[in-house]
């Protein structure tokens, strides 16, 4: 079987075509449904890794296509914390998680278009246990798992240490600012900005397709030294993520009010309407 080739995407400046934060914006405005929720995002922070695009190809649904940098298949794993769910609606169905006082996540994500639109295509999402409670991973056939987590993301200290342990698998990561930086804008045409400046989520459930799209203003950020201590918690899951080479990270401090949207059904290349599972809020983040 041959594989579809990745797509490079075209370098366009924002006087061209607008910032992807602006886009975004317009994007969501004529999504049915959204904004559904809105959340603060805290202490972001991103490990790049890129790896060969036959690895990553029988992974994207048929609907999308694989997006490329400077020729390699990217993967980005973002660990964060989320806080203050508040519905966008009163009485809508966001209020169920407006009792959540925090949720953190890691994410391991690469990156495709549907059309002329760019996205991250979630792979595996790990969770904090909401208040505690024995909830069933991968509910809903949702692609999460519930995990152990500790984040010290503290930018005064200017070092940063992550731990999330589901069992006995593990991924650790450290990492440190150089001195003297200070947050900035993604460079233009930059492997950040390529990754980064993504404001549609892909992911599937139970083979099928969907799209959620959230906005922010965009991404002040630093870069990042960072290393990997323990990735047995990806690879026992990935094996083929072993191919996969550490080549850059950022933090960024984050924001606090994001909006966020409901997840919507693909066919094909067509938007359908939205899902009412408020679980899949939990895929609409970074």
């Amino acid at each position: 079987m041959s594989l579809a080739p990745g797509k490079e995407p075209a370098p366009a400046s924002a006087a061209e075509t607008g910032s992807q934060s602006d886009l975004a914006k317009s994007r969501m405005g004529c999504s049915k449904g959204d904004p559904f929720l809105f959340a603060d995002w805290e202490e972001v922070m991103f490990l790049h890794f890129v790896v060969a695009p036959e690895v990553l190809q029988p992974l994207v649904p048929a609907a999308l296509e694989l997006d490329l940098f400077q020729g390699n298949a990217c993967l980005t794993l973002v660990a964060l914390t989320m806080r203050d769910f508040r519905p966008c609606c009163p009485g809508s169905a966001a209020c169920l998680l407006r009792p959540l006082s925090q949720q953190r996540f890691l994410n391991l994500r690469t990156y495709v278009r549907l059309g002329n639109e760019p996205g991250a295509l979630f792979l595996r999402g790990w969770l904090s246990r909401p208040w505690r409670a024995p909830l069933p991973s991968e509910l809903f056939g949702l692609p999460y798992t519930f995990a152990s987590m500790e984040f010290d993301h503290r930018a005064e200290a200017g070092k940063f240490h992550g731990l999330v342990t589901e069992g006995t698998k593990r991924f650790a990561y450290a990492a440190t600012a150089a001195p003297g930086i200070t947050p900035s804008r993604c460079a233009p045409h930059s492997l950040a900005e390529f990754a980064m400046e993504r404001y549609s989520g892909f992911f599937s459930r139970k083979h099928e397709a969907r799209v959620f799209r959230t906005w922010h203003p965009s991404w002040m950020q630093m870069p990042m030294d960072a290393s990997i201590e323990d990735d047995s918690l990806i690879t026992s899951k990935f094996p083929w993520f072993k191919k996969a080479t550490l080549t850059s990270a950022n933090f960024a401090a984050g924001f606090e009010h994001v909006w966020l949207g409901r997840a919507h059904k693909l066919t094909g290349s067509r938007v359908n309407q939205p899902s009412r599972h408020v679980l899949s809020s939990f895929y609409e983040m970074p």
